[in-house]
């Protein structure tokens, strides 16, 4: 009879989580077990991704040979309007920014700086919904996926090894898995619809494009993540937290500057731009 009541307590959470997997599109399955076994309650996943609007992105599946970062991406932001637009910003906001500038000790222009880059201020957060893209993202080293990009990659660089397609697969899923998983965290506990959170097409949110883990590790938010998403203030304080937790001090040199950078964004043409924005709109 022990034997028998240890059985059944044994399966009954097995049946439950597979009751809860009944809808769930076959693609996402492994993704639910395994975001179930790191705590996530079965109900609160089945709500999510039961939902039309969390269905996969094909997009978000493809691996590409030619990275997305290049000097011209960049070019925009240093033309005089924009420039014009972001000295704007610094003195509409200069109070707020020198008290920045003052209790982090990270200069307000590269602030300015990067939060116009980021998204103009807050103009341009994304418009892809973070959930579908992370799970997408978080799914893309199944061997199916893998073997089509492969396939694809093949065509354009018959010399291409297929351990290149699987490395960076599975770097790129990984990555989406942890992101998605902090995701979760945040929006587990807000009042917000979880599926019409939208950021940038890596999932990167609010008006410093913060990724998740970077949210829950760097952002400053009083009023809540709802608040924060939209809030050029907060963004400001957030900013200003991050790198000075990364390492900025006042007064380093370029170089250090540099690597403190390269923590918020890998991207050298990235840098270049920011600290280019940074030295044009100060005041004089």
């Amino acid at each position: 009879m022990k034997i028998l009541i240890v059985a059944v307590l044994f399966l009954f959470p097995s049946v439950i989580f597979g009751n809860a997997l009944a809808d769930i599109p076959t693609y996402y399955q492994p993704l639910m077990e395994r975001l179930s076994k790191d705590g996530f309650e079965s109900e609160f996943l089945s709500r999510l991704f039961r939902d039309e609007r969390a269905g996969i992105i094909p997009e978000r599946l493809t691996l590409s040979l030619v990275s997305r970062e290049n000097k011209e991406l960049y070019t925009p932001f240093l033309i005089s309007e924009t420039i014009l637009s972001a000295k704007q910003f610094l003195r509409q906001n200069l109070k707020h920014l020198k008290e920045v500038e003052k209790r982090f000790g990270v200069d307000k222009e590269v602030i300015v700086a990067i939060l116009l880059v980021e998204s103009r201020f807050g103009e341009n957060t994304g418009k892809h919904r973070v959930l579908p893209t992370l799970a997408s993202m978080a799914i893309m080293d199944s061997a199916e996926n893998l073997q089509n990009n492969f396939s694809r990659l093949k065509e354009t660089d018959p010399d291409l090894p297929y351990e290149w397609v699987e490395g960076k697969g599975k770097r790129r899923a990984d990555w989406a898995y942890r992101e998605l998983r902090c995701f979760l965290r945040i929006v587990r506990d807000e009042a917000l619809d979880p599926l019409e959170v939208r950021g940038s097409y890596a999932g990167a949110l609010g008006p410093p494009q913060f990724v998740p883990s970077s949210y829950l590790t760097f952002a400053l938010s009083q009023k809540g993540f709802e608040n924060w998403l939209s809030s050029t203030e907060e963004a400001t304080l957030s900013i200003a937290n991050y790198l000075k937790l990364n390492g900025w001090k006042r007064k380093i040199s370029t170089e250090k500057k540099r690597k403190v950078l390269w923590s918020y964004n890998h991207s050298e043409p990235y840098i270049e731009t920011i600290l280019e924005i940074a030295d044009r709109i100060k005041l004089k």
